[in-house]
């Protein structure tokens, strides 16, 4: 029934004949027992986040990449669901599945989930960077650093200096990889000679028709010629925000993405975005996991750095008493 090279084909053969006639079908949790593997691999998400896995293109992306990856290295994708983001709530959903191992997406705190799972000698790896603690490093991420710098350089470069950086929080908190890309963001304004200022950086739930209020209420009192906005949802709400309200991109609010190129590039106008490489980044995490599955040493990877895909968005600013002069 497993291809053993130590039956004889023949052999093989008649078995298989057997089976076919008695519609036999291999008993996969007895597998599990014998083997202690079950070859699946959990893909967990709190209630509260799936709605951002069917929507919102970068978990597509993302799961659609872990599928093919988990499939290739012979492992099933199972999604689990645990009822809140709280870590305990986690841990209770892991602790009582048969998954050999788990890709953890968006927790709101992964300090104490850590201690949980390690204790427990439970697999996991974190689909990003959650947590500041040097101890935490069972994850893959890109140069998130080098996205905010690159973003807010080519801003800069454009002659944008009004520049608003949306970023999506959770419970209140900023997340570390949007703490890394503000640092890259604050790293260009220093070269430029630019002061940062707190107006510069704007907090966003991700969810569609908050991230369209706060963009309405952001613009009712301020008029920044250009935005770097760091989730697809918040992304979305606002290209919703300028058409039904009549700005004009790029000639009246240049506008900067995060995330899947593919995405962005579907959308009008074309987006300029920072894109990630999420198959990479999606297979890093699949064969970490499996490191860590079978005992194997641990190789850490490197953030990968993005690439600035630059598309219609995004236009050079012009003083509007400049182009005054120009018209008349």
């Amino acid at each position: 029934m497993n291809a053993s090279s130590l039956v004889k084909p023949c052999t093989r053969q008649r078995v298989l004949e057997a089976a076919k006639s008695l519609c036999y079908i291999p008993n996969k949790t007895a597998r599990v027992f014998k083997s202690g593997k079950s070859h699946i691999l959990g893909l967990v998400i709190s209630t509260q986040h799936i709605s951002e896995l069917v929507l919102n293109a970068g978990f597509q992306a993302r799961f659609k990449a872990l599928t093919a990856k988990a499939h290739n290295e012979g492992y099933n994708m199972l999604i689990i669901t645990s009822t809140d983001a709280e870590p305990n709530s986690y841990f209770e959903v892991i602790k009582n599945q048969v998954a050999d191992g788990f890709i953890i997406l968006s927790p709101s705190i992964n300090e104490s989930l850590t201690s949980l799972l390690e204790e427990a000698g439970i697999p996991y790896v974190f689909n990003m960077k959650y947590s500041n603690n040097p101890e935490d490093s069972y994850y893959i991420s890109s140069d998130d650093v080098e996205g905010g710098y690159m973003a807010a350089k080519y801003l800069l470069d454009l002659n944008h200096t009004d520049i608003r950086f949306i970023l999506g929080i959770v419970k209140g908190t900023i997340m570390p990889f949007n703490e890394d890309r503000v640092l890259g963001f604050k790293k260009a304004l220093d070269e430029y000679g630019i002061a940062f200022k707190p107006e510069m950086i704007v907090t966003i739930p991700g969810q569609m028709e908050e991230s369209y209020n706060l963009i309405h209420q952001l613009f009712q009192t301020q008029k920044p010629s250009a935005l770097m906005i760091s989730n697809e949802t918040t992304t979305v709400a606002a290209l919703n925000y300028f058409y039904d309200y009549g700005y004009r991109i790029p000639q009246d609010v240049s506008v900067i993405g995060f995330g899947p190129s593919e995405f962005f590039r579907h959308h009008r106008p074309n987006l300029t975005n920072v894109s990630y490489d999420i198959t990479w980044s999606s297979d890093k995490l699949v064969d970490l996991l499996l490191q860590r599955i079978e005992g194997r040493p641990v190789a850490l990877e490197r953030p990968k750095k993005p690439e600035l895909i630059i598309r219609g968005s995004t236009a050079r600013y012009v003083q509007p008493s400049v182009l005054a002069v120009k018209e008349h």
